[in-house]
């Protein structure tokens, strides 16, 4: 299999990864920028997992045991942050795609961290972020469950909501609408009708 490895949005090489009984072999080859120190990580999911530094010519060989990544592999990164409690990620947050991020468990989930133009991605929930310092980077935090998802939020009536809840929810109390050409209306009017 092979995965191309991004700094940020851009894509600066491949990663080759081969089976070897327990063991995933990978082969990184970074083709830009050669001369600036970057930590690489591969990961799946909400799982990340440092592989190593590429040497100056950009090579990289290193050995992972299967176990550590049990869903296989989705992607893989190249940061130039010390390795840390922060680890780069990148994935699907609320059907949406993150091209640079950096996750770390909490007490009770997973704690994102979003560079602001990818936190822009993520409307409905900003005023669920925190802003937060990443190395000198100013950032935007985000609470997750443990699986990844979104924590439930409090809708205008102070009701929690997943958003599942449809329009034509009887309980919500508000009626639907009528179909476009679907009879008469309120004092013998027609419904409105789509124009021919």
């Amino acid at each position: 299999m092979e995965l191309t490895v991004f700094e940020a949005e851009q894509p600066i090489g491949t990663l080759q990864i081969t089976s070897d009984g327990l063991f995933y072999v990978f082969s990184c080859d970074l083709t830009e920028n050669r001369e600036q120190i970057r930590r690489v990580f591969v990961g799946y999911g909400w799982r990340s997992e440092y592989l190593g530094i590429p040497d100056a010519s950009g090579k990289l060989r290193a050995r992972l045991p299967k176990n550590r990544l049990p869903d296989g592999i989705g992607f893989a990164v190249a940061a130039s942050i010390p390795r840390g409690q922060w680890l780069p990620w990148r994935g699907e947050v609320d059907g949406v795609s993150i091209a640079e991020g950096y996750i770390h468990p909490s007490e009770d989930g997973i704690d994102l961290l979003l560079p602001p133009q990818e936190a822009v991605k993520l409307p409905a929930w900003a005023q669920y972020m925190q802003a937060q310092t990443l190395l000198g980077r100013e950032m935007m935090l985000l609470s997750l469950l443990p699986d990844g998802g979104l924590p439930d939020r409090m809708t205008d009536r102070g009701e929690q909501t997943d958003e599942k809840i449809t329009c034509d929810d009887p309980a919500d109390g508000v009626p639907a609408d009528d179909a476009p050409g679907a009879g008469v209306g309120d004092e013998g009017r027609e419904a409105d009708c789509a124009d021919l």
